[in-house]
């Protein structure tokens, strides 16, 4: 057949640090070889690539970005600074230069001619005919299964009439262009130069030149510039240093090697950045007092307090600040302890190491006590808190560094502490007009400090340089916090907000170094339950076992991991316990379509070291214990001898459950990136047991209630060991894809064997809609209830001849080819029904391909449907999965009898065999040669087999010699190269599969919506 190809070319952009490069406008002009040029502008996407371009004849191309051509120049349309290769590239692709041999309008209306007086023959011979399919085609009849649920079967209006019409070539030339327009894909890669210059400058902005300095790279002892000191320019710039490494600059004071702060380099399309290297003056000063002097060494300035919810700042004397200080710090270093050791207990676990596991819940649950006594003992209700900010500067080897942190204490203190303060009263914009709880934007809150330093000094005239470089500082605020607003999402100042960063870990997470080399932010504490200085953060949340996850198991299979992303949405003083006791026990209660947190005792002998494997790390069995209870067998030991932990008192204690369950996604992803992606979130309403009667601590099923799939898990699984009752998790609409993937998984891992689990109902109904989904090429984010009313509808429409040849088209579009990846075994089955099965003696009509030569046209009947056939069947990559996926060809997915297991596989190389205009001695005789072989396990030597065929052949022997494996996630096809290493893999000692005897298909009590006739055994062999 003749094809037009098309080349879809698509560029990576990515830097010598393998970071993408988004966001980069480009232009690429493409040269033909006739001399035409076409240009293309565009921006790279999030993954650093540009939109594909087709190209349908060779040539040259040249790719421009806008960027920056040196440091110090303007942003142009530019030739990118590449670490390697080049920006030029030469198209020279065989297949494109076969499109000469395409087809021009005037031989396709030749070729029109030709083959209108063939298909007009063929229309006489039909006509004639008066048998029914199953005598033509040899298929239907023999074990086709009626729908039963939607009545009469419907006829084509014209039949025979529309042959003519149907005709391949009753279009026009552009059209006949365009159906047989076959693309093929490439990637190109351009790694782009990092570098980085660096410039030395006095505290009053004057360049130094002549400066001695070398750059190192991180990890490199020999230094990329300069392999001994050597001087900066006229302007105190360096040379640029190529390098993709952070680095940094050495250079020398008083004698003593100094280090800059790491920087990191950029590219010729990021903004170009000059890393300033501030070196502190020791004179200036318009008072002589020696007190006055900014000396080389330490010199920390008084500090400066900032009441962002009065809008007022305060300067503190240093001998009050000292006590205020060390008062505040005792309960800030109380609560940063409670997450520094509950972070040490996630690594312990991670690490797999269970004796620190039991020594940091000992720990933690003394943590636990100490702080919430201090909290208690301080702070009853919310008003009882006041939160300020405390800003203070010094000069540490050069460097000059604001440090920003903030502190709690009781509002009375405060006033007693402001009515103390060195200067008059000043008030910034830092709370909204319009909202005291939020903050102004950003450039009023600089603008606001300015203006008030400024003014002061103004004021006050001729200033020593110690009170001067103090309104400085406050000036320089605004700057610093206004820098930090626009990198969090958003300033909350209201009581409540305060509240929940005391109980976040005040000091922990909330120190702020603003330097020269930048501002960074400290994180002491858990990085997952990560609040930013100025976050109102309603939600307090963590993974749960760990970030690695939950190793998940089922009899002595391992099915992949999950962790839980878990917290609770909290308000007032609910945050206040759940906050700071990350690991003490909860109880998840329902009351109305809330699911509610509420902290209870914890039991001291309870220890996660009970549900360690020291090989596999945190594992459970799904299949094994319930939801209400954890089991208590095998708890030894305690991780605590004093009494159990006491909740705040007079407080309520209880928020909403927030979270999700995340599945370990080993590759199927849209960027083939192995990573945890979200497959169900916390459910918004309804009670726990709908739709869900299987047994476990993890149960999967579905909701009438709220339309949707349902995960239910014990609530010790998801936040911490004792805790009781059961949370709800909801797929949602957005999820379903994933999720799909991670029960393809489940069933996969575990051999294709039942799920104890797993609802069957819901297993299957799932099944159907990703046949609908794919079938249809609809998407699953439209929701499980509507979906299901559409597979209904669907099927009716399947019973048309037109309806499952469009199911054809749509599994052999590249997403229908990608979706099968979480196809389950039912899903296939019900496709492979769906495109397999006809009603009308016309239906090869519908469905044909004709090539043409210049001496004769070649016919093939359901050449799309037999390409969907054996698309679906490639990606049976084991013996396991090729004949559960056969088990199950009925157009509901229901498991098929023993008895009609081999006739069905039989009826689909019967309508394979179906090609060209032959006797029926012809056919039958090769059919028969051909399942004589396959029932004697004999390889047929023939050579008279249409593609499809040699195509199912070829897959079916391939997925026998394969006879399980755990890729099924990874292992996309039998086209993937990975698919060669798990044959070779499976002679290896100790491979899956890897044993005497011949495995057949082992879910044969898979989970089924019917009570099954006549089950099929596990060791029974078939015939087709």
């Amino acid at each position: 057949m003749n094809k037009f190809n098309v080349l879809e070319l698509i560029f990576l952009f990515y830097s010598q640090r393998n970071e993408h490069l988004s966001n980069v406008k480009y232009t690429i002009v493409f040269t033909k070889k006739n001399g035409t040029k076409e240009t293309y502008k565009n921006s790279t996407d999030q993954n650093g690539k540009t939109k594909p371009i087709r190209i349908d004849t060779n040539g040259k191309l040249q790719v421009f970005v806008e960027g920056y051509s040196s440091i110090f120049s303007k942003k142009t349309l530019i030739s990118p600074i590449l670490a390697e290769g080049s920006n030029n590239f030469e198209i020279n692709e065989a297949k494109l230069e076969e499109n000469l041999k395409f087809p021009t309008a005037d031989q396709y209306k030749a070729m029109q001619i030709n083959a209108q007086q063939k298909l007009e023959h063929l229309k006489k011979t039909a006509q004639k005919n008066t048998n029914k399919g199953s005598k033509i085609f040899g298929n239907l009849g023999q074990n086709a299964q009626p729908f039963p649920i939607f009545g009469n079967k419907k006829t084509p209006s014209n039949g025979v009439g529309n042959i003519l019409n149907s005709s391949p070539f009753n279009m026009t030339y552009e059209e006949y262009k365009k159906q047989h327009t076959v693309s093929f894909k490439q990637q190109k890669y351009l790694k782009f130069k990092n570098y980085c210059i660096y410039q030395f400058l006095f505290s009053n902005g004057k360049s130094i030149p002549n400066f001695n300095y070398q750059i190192f790279a991180k990890t490199q002892e020999k230094p990329v510039v300069n392999m001994r000191p050597s001087p900066t320019d006229f302007k105190g710039f360096t040379q640029v240093a190529y390098t993709y490494e952070d680095n940094y600059v050495q250079y020398s004071m008083a004698g003593k090697p100094i280090k800059s702060a790491l920087h990191k380099p950029i590219t010729c399309v990021d903004d170009q950045i000059v890393f300033q290297i501030i070196i502190p003056t020791s004179g200036g000063i318009t008072n002589p007092n020696v007190n006055n002097k900014i000396g080389m060494g330490p010199l920390k300035k008084p500090p400066i307090v900032i009441n962002p919810y009065t809008n007022e700042v305060v300067v503190l004397p240093p001998s009050l600040y000292e006590d205020f200080y060390n008062k505040t710090k005792i309960l800030s270093d109380a609560v940063e302890k409670v997450h520094q050791t509950n972070a040490s207990l996630r690594r312990a676990i991670q690490a797999k190491n269970i004796d620190d596991i039991r020594e940091m819940e000992k720990r933690l649950n003394i943590n636990q006590q100490e702080a919430l006594s201090k909290i208690n003992g301080e702070f009853q209700q919310r008003t009882d808190l006041q939160e300020v900010w405390i800003a203070s500067k010094e000069i540490d080897k050069g460097q000059s560094k604001t440090n920003l942190l903030r502190r709690y204490l009781k509002p009375a203190a405060y006033e007693k502490l402001k009515n103390s303060r060195l200067n008059e009263d000043i008030r910034v914009e830092i709370t909204n007009a319009e909202n005291a709880n939020r903050v102004a934007d950003p450039y009023k809150i600089k603008k606001s400090f300015d203006e008030i330093s400024k003014k002061i000094l103004n004021a006050k005239g001729e200033v020593g340089s110690e009170e001067k470089a103090v309104y400085n500082l406050i000036g320089g605020l605004g700057g610093e916090i206004s820098e930090q607003y626009t990198t969090s999402r958003g300033i909350d100042v209201s009581q409540e907000a305060q509240w929940m960063r005391m109980v976040a870990g005040a000091h922990g997470e909330g120190e702020i170094s603003a330097s020269s080399a930048g501002v960074q932010m400290k994180l002491n504490a858990n990085a997952s339950a990560k609040w930013t200085l100025f976050e109102g953060k309603k939600e307090w949340r963590y993974f749960f076992p760990s970030e690695n996850g939950w190793y998940l198991e089922h009899g002595n299979y391992h099915l992949g991991e999950i962790r839980f992303l878990i917290g609770c949405e909290i308000s007032g003083f609910s945050g206040a316990n759940l906050g700071i006791s990350g690991n003490l026990s909860v109880d998840i209660t329902h009351q109305g379509t809330k699911q509610l947190i509420t902290a209870v005792k914890r039991d001291p002998q309870r220890s996660m070291a009970n549900m360690i494997d020291k090989a596999k790390g945190a594992k459970f069995n799904a299949a094994e214990g319930n939801l209400e209870l954890m089991e208590e067998l095998g708890e030894k030991g305690s991780n605590q001898a004093q009494a159990q932990i006491k909740a705040f008192a007079g407080v309520e204690l209880q928020g909403v459950l927030k979270g999700g369950i995340e599945w370990f996604d080993p590759g199927t992803s849209e960027d083939s990136k192995a990573k945890f992606v979200t497959i169900a979130s916390a459910s918004a309403g309804g009670g726990v047991s709908a739709g869900v009667g299987a047994e476990g601590q993890f149960q999967i099923g579905y909701s009438a209630a709220s339309n949707t799939f349902r995960v239910l898990v014990a609530a010790h699984l998801c936040w911490g060991i004792g805790a009781k009752g059961t949370a709800a998790f909801d797929v949602g609409a957005d999820q379903l894809i994933n999720f799909a993937g991670f029960i393809k998984s489940q069933v996969a891992y575990a051999g294709f064997k039942t799920l104890a689990y797993i609802n069957s109902a819901s297993y299957l109904r799932l099944s159907q809609i990703l046949a609908y989904c794919i079938g249809e090429n609809s998407s699953l984010t439209i929701g499980v209830k509507i979906l299901s009313q559409e597979y209904l509808r669907w099927i009716d429409r399947l019973d048309a001849d037109q309806g499952r040849l469009q199911t054809a088209r749509r599994v052999n579009s590249s997403l229908g080819r990608k979706e099968l990846l979480d196809a389950t075994p039912e899903t296939k089955g019900i496709l492979l029904y769906a495109v397999s099965h006809w009603t009308d003696q016309t239906a090869p009509i519908l469905d044909i391909s004709i090539s043409l030569s210049w001496s004769e046209v070649d016919i093939k009947f359901f050449p799309e449907r037999k390409t969907a056939i054996t698309n679906i069947l490639a990606t049976c990559t084991s013996e396991a999965e090729w004949k559960n996926t056969i088990q199950h060809i009925h157009p509901q997915g229901t498991k098929l009898t023993d008895q009609q297991v081999g006739k069905v596989e039989g009826d689909l190389i019967r309508f394979l065999n179906y090609d060209i205009l032959e006797t029926k001695s012809t056919s039958e005789k090769r059919l028969k040669t051909l399942l004589h072989c396959l029932n004697t396990d004999q390889d047929y030597g023939g050579d008279d087999l249409n593609h499809w065929l040699k195509l199912y052949l070829e897959y079916r022997k391939g997925a026998r010699t394969v006879k399980n494996h755990m890729n099924y996630m990874i292992v996309r096809n039998q086209h993937d190269p990975r698919f060669r290493e798990l044959q070779l893999q499976q002679n290896l000692p100790g491979a899956l599969g890897a044993q005497d005897g011949v495995l057949m298909a082992s879910n044969l009590e898979i989970l089924a919506p019917f009570e099954p006739q006549n089950p099929v055994t596990n060791d029974q062999e078939y015939k087709v």
